[in-house]
């Protein structure tokens, strides 16, 4: 049903009725009413579970994991319609602006530019833990985590360790200088030895500058708002599950509004043209919830397949394969 409505929708949008994005000049004329009840359901759903997601994250979360473009009007009319309306503007979306001198930036490449950083974690009944953040600049992937008992120079080595291990050393490092990271002695840190020892130019951010790392830290205060102060873990093993779990759903599922909506996983590793192509031909066609797609990075070779109303489809490097493994040219 969710798909035999993008392929209305596509269709209305050709003949000149309605546009499916809401920068256009004309005023659209579809509304809630033209929605199917399961993705009414689905919009209101989605809010209830995330109530401070707003338009553009509930626009940016149905295309991306059901396939369907609806416009924030229409996610608007359907959040009031539900009494779930909070805010008239979907600019609550935005990020936070930057604090006044702050110079945005961001690595050209996967691997370029790492960030981490260290915050305190609570749970009733267990001493204090520290969660260990580490996140890829240009793609927002986060390459590892852990919830450790301590903020040692060897805790945070072992963590680095595993990120570079799973996904590759990065050239550079930006950190703050908390110190199980850095000192302002002549002696130099086991952290920072490590550095020297695997060639990581390390970045150290000034003193009382968070936005300086403002990428790693707004991935751990989401952590903290969306799972540790909603969620009531029972001992520690629990929370390790349920932040690893959150973990691997932001970097493969939830659309990143930092990335154009993009999600991390598809920065990190390459096939965001890929996944994009894909997405463009399933979202405008009618189909069921039993098709979809999968995406496959294999050194420099992507591999997609693609199931839809004309049966399994094998693309190598955006080209379909014919049977037999030729190119379709």
């Amino acid at each position: 049903m969710l798909y035999e409505y993008s392929r209305r929708q596509k269709k209305r949008s050709i003949e000149g009725v309605s546009s499916v994005t809401d920068g256009g000049s004309r005023h659209s004329s579809m509304t809630s009413s033209s929605l199917p009840a399961e993705l009414k359901e689905l919009i209101a759903e989605y809010r209830r579970s995330n109530p401070e997601h707003g338009f553009k994250k509930i626009q940016d979360h149905l295309k991306s994991k059901h396939l369907v473009v609806v416009t924030r009007k229409q996610i608007r009319e359907v959040l009031k319609e539900h009494s779930l309306l909070e805010k008239l503007d979907s600019s609550f979306d935005r990020e936070p602006e930057p604090a006044k001198g702050t110079r945005r930036f961001e690595a050209k490449y996967p691997g370029q530019l790492f960030q981490m950083d260290v915050t305190y974690v609570y749970i009733t009944g267990i001493p204090v833990l520290y969660l260990v953040v580490i996140v890829d600049d240009h793609s927002r992937f986060c390459v590892a985590s852990g919830l450790c008992s301590d903020q040692r120079g060897t805790t945070l080595i072992e963590v680095l360790h595993n990120a570079c291990v799973n996904h590759g050393k990065p050239v550079k490092l930006l950190t703050d200088q908390g110190r199980g990271f850095y000192t302002w002695s002549m002696e130099r840190t086991a952290f920072q030895k490590y550095l020297d020892d695997m060639k990581i130019e390390h970045i150290v951010s000034d003193s009382h500058s968070p936005q300086t790392c403002g990428k790693v830290e707004r991935l751990i205060q989401t952590i903290k708002k969306e799972l540790l102060l909603k969620v009531r873990f029972g001992s520690y093993e629990e929370a390790r599950r349920g932040i690893i779990d959150y973990i691997k759903s932001y970097n493969f599922e939830r659309p990143h509004q930092g990335i154009d909506g993009a999600r991390p996983s598809d920065r990190f590793y390459g096939v965001i043209g890929e996944t994009s192509r894909i997405e463009s031909v399933l979202s405008g066609r009618s189909l069921d919830l039993s098709k979809g797609y999968l995406v496959y990075k294999i050194h420099d070779r992507t591999l997609s397949v693609v199931y839809d109303q004309e049966g399994l489809q094998v693309f190598l490097d955006g080209k379909l394969l014919r049977e037999g493994c030729g190119y379709d040219t």
